[in-house]
């Protein structure tokens, strides 16, 4: 068991002497479903996959009911989930400035026993090919093609799909969004981009 990795250059502001600083970035092998992890928790067990999903279903329905309730819940060896909220600036009815609260999303904190799983994994360091560089248009179908796979889409993930920057991706799910194509949905790292309907 190891984490495949390649090593990529950090942009960095014209004027700094140190051009290429590296960094280490994972290679992806892909997303795994809720009906793949179903059948590896049944091979692994007395329970069959379609009552796991039943559990995860179950368990789905009541985190939301009860972190909606204001309440954190902890799950032994996967982490600690939270509620969040954001705060926003808008005009009242007199014109005037006021700070509003809103629901948010789920703030979650890994649990200690699964991020040492990970740190214990091997690494092995994958050789990147040359690549023929992609003309807009295909980067474009690349991504395209991933949402209607995948339903969704984020930053991360085009930037493996294609081969480019974290920058260069941006601009290509704006200019989707631009052309209708795409909407964003969250923010921050929990930032996703679906079809637009």
């Amino acid at each position: 068991m190891s984490l495949k990795f390649g090593w990529y250059k950090t942009p960095v502001p014209g004027d700094r002497e140190d051009k290429e600083i590296p960094h280490a970035r994972i290679i992806s092998q892909g997303t795994l479903d809720t009906k793949y992890m179903c059948k590896m928790i049944s091979m692994s067990s007395t329970i069959s996959s379609a009552d796991v999903k039943g559990v995860l279903e179950a368990l789905n329905y009541w985190m939301g009911f009860h972190l909606a309730e204001g309440n954190s819940i902890e799950l032994d060896g996967l982490g600690y989930f939270t509620p969040t909220l954001k705060s926003r600036t808008v005009t009242d009815e007199n014109g005037k400035p006021k700070v509003i609260a809103e629901a948010d999303t789920v703030s979650f904190r890994c649990a200690t026993s699964l991020k040492e799983q990970v740190r214990e994994a091997g690494l092995e360091l994958v050789k990147k090919a040359k690549t023929e560089k992609l003309t807009q248009e295909q980067r474009l179908e690349n991504i395209m093609k991933e949402v209607n796979k995948n339903k969704c889409i984020n930053c991360s993930t085009c930037v493996q799909i294609n081969h480019y920057s974290r920058f260069m991706a941006l601009k290509d799910l704006k200019q989707l969004i631009d052309s209708n194509k795409l909407v964003q949905i969250g923010g921050g790292k929990q930032t996703m981009y679906i079809r637009s309907l």
